[in-house]
């Protein structure tokens, strides 16, 4: 382990993954050094494998190298699983380690993940000096309603809920309950933007393939779907960091009242991708009577009750607390290129893992 404590370093969990990985370069672009907490047997395994997800970033750059390091360790372990040398110098947390599976049938692992995750957040957090801020990463669909409104920060946990967004309530209670200065960041629905990755464009937009083979899906076309790009959340991940001080301890990362409804990307999608044009929303509860086409659209249940709700969360806050430029860019910009990464059958293998 290099010794970057001179000013003070942030410790960043879930760095392998999708918004982990874009949050610590826009940290390192920002001057700040990182330690990365990563699944591995060995610090030089650890950094191998930070490295081999940074080179799939639009926004990687091999000078940014110096200011980036990883220890091994597992967030689900007690201390994250670190000696107290990987401790030293820790001034800030962004804890963004998550298992994001949908399935009951992962129940003990998401909440392993999520939950003790969250308590060993917790206890690494009061071995901190005071003020030390920790940024905990949750996600806006631990809450689902009222349905079809713009829903603020304050609003109660409610609505639609799965094994992922309840393990994320349970572990927004224990960081809140923590008296420690834990600020907790709240993103929609994240999609890859500026990550040259297949697979992680797969995450999500694996539906809109299998959309196109069913012709006719149970959603409300007028739905909207808040959508936000990772480079743009990690940006903002890093900006709140970073800001001396901040107004509030909770903010949502969204497109807000700016979201698209449903029909509007599917729009746009078909401008780029014709063959899509397959895709027709009837509205939620329609009934799908050929055996085939129910086959396919039982992993979609997992997503349909999320859309159909038709939420958009508040990004007031933010905007007011970031600033010029906070605003989400349109979803319409981007998904129809995202969308072309995915092939029919790269769909197929996906939608059996929600």
């Amino acid at each position: 382990m290099r010794d970057l404590t001179q000013g003070g370093v942030t410790l960043v969990t879930g760095g392998t993954g999708l918004i982990g990985g874009e949050v610590i370069l826009a940290l390192a672009r920002s001057g700040e050094p990182v330690r990365a907490v990563v699944r591995a047997e060995s610090a030089a395994h650890a950094r191998q494998r930070v490295i081999e997800r940074l080179e799939k970033s639009e926004a990687y750059c091999r000078t940014l190298l110096p200011l980036i390091d990883a220890v091994a360790g597992d967030t689900a372990e007690p201390m994250f699983g670190l000696s107290p040398a990987g401790l030293t110098g820790v001034h800030r947390i962004i804890h963004g380690a998550a298992n994001t599976q949908f399935s009951s049938r992962q129940h003990e692992q998401v909440w392993k993940t999520n939950v003790s995750g969250a308590r060993n957040l917790v206890a690494i957090g009061r071995t901190l000096a005071p003020g030390a801020r920790i940024l905990f990463i949750s996600t806006a669909s631990v809450t689902t309603a009222p349905e079809r409104s713009c829903i603020d920060e304050e609003a109660p946990f409610a609505g639609h809920a799965n094994t992922y967004s309840r393990s994320k309530r349970k572990a927004e209670a224990i960081v809140r309950k923590s008296s420690l200065d834990v600020v907790i960041v709240r993103p929609s629905i994240v999609l890859s933007r500026g990550v040259r990755d297949r697979a992680m464009a797969r995450s999500i937009l694996w539906a809109v393939p299998i959309m196109g083979e069913l012709g006719e899906i149970p959603v409300d076309s007028d739905a909207c779907v808040d959508l936000v790009p990772v480079d743009y959340v990690a940006e903002t991940i890093a900006r709140l960091a970073t800001k001396p001080s901040l107004a509030h301890r909770l903010y949502h990362v969204s497109a807000g009242k700016s979201a698209h409804t449903f029909a509007a990307l599917r729009e746009a999608v078909i401008a780029r991708h014709p063959e899509l044009e397959r895709v027709r929303p009837v509205g939620r509860g329609r009934h799908v009577s050929d055996r085939a086409r129910a086959r396919l659209l039982r992993p979609l249940d997992a997503y349909l009750p999320f859309i159909n709700a038709g939420v958009r969360y508040a990004n007031d806050r933010l905007v007011s607390e970031a600033g010029a430029g906070a605003a989400a860019p349109s979803a319409l910009s981007y998904v129809p290129e995202l969308v072309g990464l995915i092939t029919l059958r790269e769909a197929l293998g996906e939608m059996y893992q929600p």
